[in-house]
Parts: C-alpha cells; structure tokens; sequence
C-alpha cells in the first residue's frame, strides 16, 4: 500500500524528465543548425537571393530556440516547488551538514520479509492506540506535539497502520474519517522522507521540529503540491476500498450459493432457479397459491412447465406433501396432480 502514492509522482518526475531530454536534444540539434548555416553565410562565392533565404532559415531557427528556452525556464520553475515532492524533499530546503550533525546515521541491516512482518506486529500491538489517537488529530500543530511527545511514531510502521486504517475506514464508507487519517499518514510519509535524504534518523527530535517547522512555513505552491498527493491517497483509498467491498460480496454470495446447493435435494440453486423460472411460474410462487399453478401447468407448454418445474423439485423450491408416499421417479405425476406437493417454506 505504501507504493501506491508514489507511483504517479515517480510517472510525472519520469514525464519531467523526457521533457528536459528532449529541449536539451532540440536545442543542440537548432545550434549546430545554425553554426552549419553560419558557416555557409561565410562562404565567398555565395549568391545574395542563397544568403537571404539563410539568413531567414537562421532566424526561423533562433525563434523556435526561443521557444525551447521558455519551456527550459517553465521546468525550472516547475522544480524548483520540487522539496515538497516526497521523492525529492529535502534537497534544497535544508542544510544537509547542519542535520547531518545532529542526526547522521548508518543504514540499519536489511531485515527478512518474516522477521519485518514480526516486527511490524509487535509495533501494532504495542502502540495502536496511539496511532489511533495521531490518526483522529485535526491540525498540523497537535500532529507535531503528538510526535515530538511519541517520536517512536516516526515510522514506516506507523504509516503502515495509517493506511490500513484508512482503507477500513472507506470500506465502511466513513469518509470524513478516511480523509483526517490518509492526511495523517501522508504527514508521517514526508516527515520518513525527509529523514532518508538527509541520511537521519526520523525519531530525532531536531528532525521532527525542523520538519514542521518547514511545513508551517511552507509556500502556498508548496502546500498545493501537498494537498494534491492528499486527494490522490484518498482517491486510491476509495477504489480500492470498492474493491474490496465487491470482493467481500463476491465471496459472501458464493458462500451462501454452496450452501443452497448442498441443502438442495437435487443439488441445483434455487435462488438460480427462481430467477430462470416464466414469469407465470414466478407469479405462482409469489402468491403461494397452488390453484394459481395448476392454472399455469394448464396453459403452459407441457413440457415447457415438466422442465421447470422438476428444476424446482430438484432446487427445494417445491417440496413434495410430507404426506405422499410416491416413490422416486413419480415427479411426473405431481406435474399432473400440483395439488399433492406443497410449497418450500
């Protein structure tokens, strides 16, 4: 879960990335143009009307080179909002040597995928409620108190939770809630962000004040960029908690669907059944009439109402009488006699 916020940031930086390739490659190609042009322009023995057509070609060249320009200076612009980018924030917003002072730190030991998840655990147990309680805060300021208060919070773990969380809360639709904790999990996601590239440890107190104390004082460009990774969290959060809803029902209709099955005396679903009946076969049922189904056997195709209506023998939709002693294989004459069978309750 934890990737799914990053996947469309890392897709623009890649789109970002293509776009200053291809002004830098314009670029080149418009200045050797222009030099070969130049060269030409040099020439002795070149005519005046093949010098005013390259003098014009050299000037239609720089135009677009101007163009080029302008979409250099847009990109630069577009990176320089950049540091709130959680795959590039911190490097420019602060200084590295001063936090790297007070907070330099080795690369812990790659842990297994089991020995992870047990940790993982242990955290949960230990500190749920106080994820919880992060989770349900309103405002930057008591996010930082709370932190700074718990830095042992300042955890990939913790984020981990959130999200979890987060997605239960849209699964139940409690959406106001979905949103509060996704914002939360993403203020934690920056803060372990801004940690990495500064090769610090995100639980130091100074990291954490310096964070925040950032993020107060952010541009409101920046806290766009912010609010916008916000929206694109919660928007994945509600399709896949969507997802999960479906899968769930999905699971839950065929679970109930075994269960008809297996009651059924014929080993067909009657709800299925039901369903594929005529209409008239299905008004009969409604009404729990049997006159009004022996009128149905009488107008309808005989054979027609022999097939559905032994479906409905088989399914348990219709239940013969407790009473009748017809052994098996006698269904055809309750077709002629509807009056001895009963409906299933």
């Amino acid at each position: 879960m934890l990737r799914w916020r990053h996947q469309a940031r890392l897709e623009r930086m890649a789109e970002k990335k293509q776009k200053r390739e291809e002004i830098e490659k314009n670029k080149s190609a418009s200045n050797s143009k222009v030099e070969e042009l130049e060269q030409k322009l040099k020439s002795a023995d070149i005519s005046a009307e093949e010098k005013e057509k390259i003098e014009k070609e050299i000037a239609e060249i720089k135009d677009q080179e101007a163009k080029w320009l302008a979409k250099e200076k847009e990109l630069e612009e577009q990176e320089r909002l950049e540091p709130w980018n959680v795959d590039t924030i911190g490097h420019e917003a602060f200084s590295y040597s001063r936090i790297n002072k007070i907070g330099e730190k080795k690369p812990p030991p790659k842990l297994s995928d089991e020995e992870d998840s047990k940790r993982m655990t242990s955290f949960f147990d230990q500190n749920e409620s106080l994820i919880q309680e992060y989770g349900r805060l309103k405002t930057l300021e008591e996010s930082e108190e709370f932190i700074l208060e718990h830095p042992h919070l300042a955890s990939e773990y913790t984020a981990n939770y959130l999200t979890i969380d987060a997605l239960n809360l849209a699964i139940d639709y409690k959406d106001e809630e979905m949103s509060n904790v996704a914002r939360q999990c993403i203020v934690v996601q920056y803060l372990l962000e801004l940690a990495r590239n500064m090769n610090a440890i995100p639980t130091n107190i100074n990291i954490i004040k310096a964070f925040f104390k950032k993020f107060r004082a952010a541009d409101p460009q920046y806290l766009k960029l912010y609010t916008d990774e916000v929206a694109a969290f919660e928007d994945r959060l509600r399709r896949r908690a969507k997802e999960k809803r479906d899968a769930a029902l999905a699971e839950y209709e065929a679970e109930e669907k075994e269960k008809r099955v297996a009651a059924a005396p014929g080993g067909l679903d009657p709800q299925e059944v039901y369903e594929s009946l005529p209409a008239e076969m299905r008004a009969a049922f409604d009404s729990q009439d049997v006159s009004q189904l022996q009128q149905v056997a009488l107008s309808m195709d005989r054979e027609v109402f022999t097939y559905h209506f032994q479906r409905c023998i088989d399914s348990g939709l219709w239940v013969p009488n407790a009473n009748a002693k017809a052994e098996e294989g006698e269904h055809a004459d309750e077709v002629q006699e509807v009056g001895s069978v009963q409906f299933a309750d």
